[in-house]
């Protein structure tokens, strides 16, 4: 299950989107998604709810922390 900040990857419409998780639910998640591919499906907001086992997570904070500090060690 995804945690709030992690960036997501779900299918819509046959097209694969990216977004960050805003706010965690039982069943859903609520997915900040670009406003270009929000106007794109005719959402009223960047915002789209995301079934719990409908999206991959790509990355969380702490990954991207892990991951930069790596790279600053080299």
């Amino acid at each position: 299950m995804a945690n709030i900040g992690d960036l997501v990857e779900f299918k819509r419409r046959n097209l694969q989107i990216i977004g960050k998780v805003s706010l965690v639910k039982e069943l859903s998640c609520i997915v900040d998604i670009d406003t270009d591919v929000a106007t794109y499906f005719d959402y009223e907001t960047p915002k789209t709810v995301v079934r719990h086992g409908n999206y991959k997570i790509i990355s969380n904070p702490e990954s991207i922390y892990d991951s930069k500090l790596s790279q600053a060690e080299f």
